[in-house]
């Protein structure tokens, strides 16, 4: 049987079935793609293969894709070409013929009813699956054309893959035949559910109602001299909250619509598609966002909505639009977005102080003329500056460390010392000390030690973080060099387990010193 022209034909179309298959085999891992969706228009076809495709049926449904063909074969060669071979080759064929055609023909009704611009969001994987879909059309060509009866009539043939196919449709089309009302939702979608409806519209359609709810609301917009079709208005002036940064504590009830206006306009990268909507159809949006807020991202409707705004996810840019809106929905996760300046402040004093019970210095004997012990909250990366040209003349000029000193020295210049720190976003306890003349290397207790030489341009030597808060000036001889020795211990345990409180520990001695040389002196 191997040598006939029906096994020959089936061979070839299990190759053409498992060739998509080989770019794998060559690598680590699948072929995988990256793009961006953000300025395109709705593309119906994509959004119903994301549906279809994450239909659970749909799992079962792909994964025997590259097993139908030779499954099939394996029946023929039991059954030597039988009846029942010949219509399981033609359900087979047919199968991988509809999964083929699918990603073709959603490609062509987005591009011809949508526009060329959603071919933005097809053209990342449109010569792959192009490649796999030709494979599986040769495929089943070849299966079919292989389990055809010697002297069959064409037409009768014809008819037969026909109703085979078209079950198969069918088939396909069930994961996605009983979704229920449809999911997707934009701002005009949800206006007559956000503003008050006119009362004489109770008994009209749905279209009616919705179009004199926004009638309405441009009517109060106007008369207020507030929004409009475009975007705010020129005498709105957005800078109170995209520079400024006013908190939502501290924004009066009636403003709260235009902060959200003029923030939401601002979180381009997280939510792009937010900047181009008119004022009222954004408010009504940005609703429909207050109805989801919060949850995860990979339920439909949140789905839907995230990538309708261009969000991947929720993000912390987004959130500090939407508490103008609903600062219910949003305190529950970020409660720190519905604080007032003042309340934020006193809630990081109270977080500082907290922490800094559990520091105390490290050298009480050590007698200087001003110090400081607190809890420094690192931020994102790690570490802390000691610098001596506070107001930036510039002067300063960058050092080489000859010697690599892991997790201490970042990098050193002429007026500043980068000192590098286990964890970040975390606090660690931090003791300063200015002394009048150089202590005694104390080594015995830390882990590493290190000490190099900057110089005061103001007369001024700071310790800057990300975070807020005073320390002493360290400069104590005012303008001119001095000496920086940092003491650290605490780091590994820091690393190993989480605590309540801080566990890596700095000690930093600033005095004065002509030297510009860097020590290692343990570590």
């Amino acid at each position: 049987m191997w040598r006939t022209r029906g096994f020959r034909l089936w061979v070839l179309a299990i190759v053409m079935t498992l060739l998509p298959l080989a770019p794998s085999a060559f690598s680590e891992s699948m072929v995988s793609f990256g793009f961006t969706t953000y300025g395109v228009p709705d593309c119906p076809a994509f959004d119903f293969q994301t549906t279809l495709f994450s239909a659970p049926i749909m799992t079962y449904l792909l994964g025997w894709h590259l097993f139908a063909v030779p499954l099939a074969f394996a029946f023929w060669l039991v059954t030597r070409g039988g009846r029942a071979s010949r219509v399981t080759g033609r359900v087979a064929a047919c199968y991988v013929l509809l999964l083929a055609l699918v990603n073709p023909a959603l490609v062509a009704y987005d591009v011809v009813t949508a526009g060329s611009g959603c071919w933005r969001l097809w053209e990342p994987l449109a010569v792959w699956n192009l490649g796999v879909s030709a494979c599986d059309v040769t495929a089943a060509a070849l299966v079919l054309w292989a389990v055809r009866p010697a002297g069959s009539r064409p037409h009768a043939r014809l008819r037969r893959t026909a109703g085979v196919f078209g079950v198969c449709c069918l088939l396909l089309a069930a994961p996605v035949a009983d979704r229920g009302a449809d999911d997707r939702y934009t701002g005009l979608d949800v206006a007559m559910r956000v503003y008050a409806q006119d009362p004489g519209t109770d008994g009209s359609s749905e279209t009616e109602r919705l179009f004199a709810a926004i009638s309405a609301y441009e009517r109060a917009a106007e008369d207020e001299g507030g929004l409009s079709e475009g975007g705010l208005s020129e005498e709105d002036d957005c800078g109170t909250w995209t520079v400024l940064h006013q908190s939502y504590g501290d924004t009066p009830p009636r403003d709260r619509e235009r902060a959200f206006l003029c923030t939401a306009r601002d979180v381009a990268g997280y939510a792009p598609r937010l900047v181009t909507l008119p004022d009222r159809e954004l408010l009504a949006f940005g609703r429909a966002l207050c109805g989801v807020a919060g949850r995860p991202s990979t339920e439909p409707r949140v789905r839907t909505l995230l990538d309708q705004a261009g969000a991947y996810d929720w993000s912390w840019s987004l959130m500090n639009a939407l508490v103008f809106l609903c600062p219910d929905a949003v305190a529950p996760k970020w409660p720190d977005l519905v604080l007032s300046e003042a309340e934020g402040r006193k809630k990081e004093d109270d977080y500082r102080a907290r922490m800094t019970a559990h520091c105390s210095d490290p050298a009480r004997r050590l007698r200087a003329v001003r110090q400081a012990t607190t809890a420094l909250s690192v931020g994102e990366g790690g570490g802390y500056l000691v610098e001596g040209d506070t107001y930036g003349s510039g002067v300063g000029g960058p050092r080489r460390l000859d010697r690599a000193f892991d997790r201490v020295i970042d990098w050193l210049t002429t007026t500043a010392v980068s000192v590098g720190t286990a964890v970040e976003n975390s606090p660690i306890c931090l003791t300063v000390k200015a002394l009048n003349q150089a202590p005694r290397s104390r080594l015995k207790g830390w882990d590493k030690v290190t000490e190099t030489g900057i110089s005061s341009v103001d007369g001024r030597i700071e310790l800057l973080w990300e975070g807020d808060g005073s320390l002493p000036n360290l400069a104590v001889a005012g303008s001119g060099r001095y000496r920086v020795r940092v003491y650290v211990r605490g780091q590994e345990k820091a690393l190993a387990y989480a605590s309540e409180g801080p566990v890596e520990e700095h000690l930093v001695l600033v005095f004065p010193g002509s030297s510009g040389k860097t020590l290692f002196l343990r570590g």
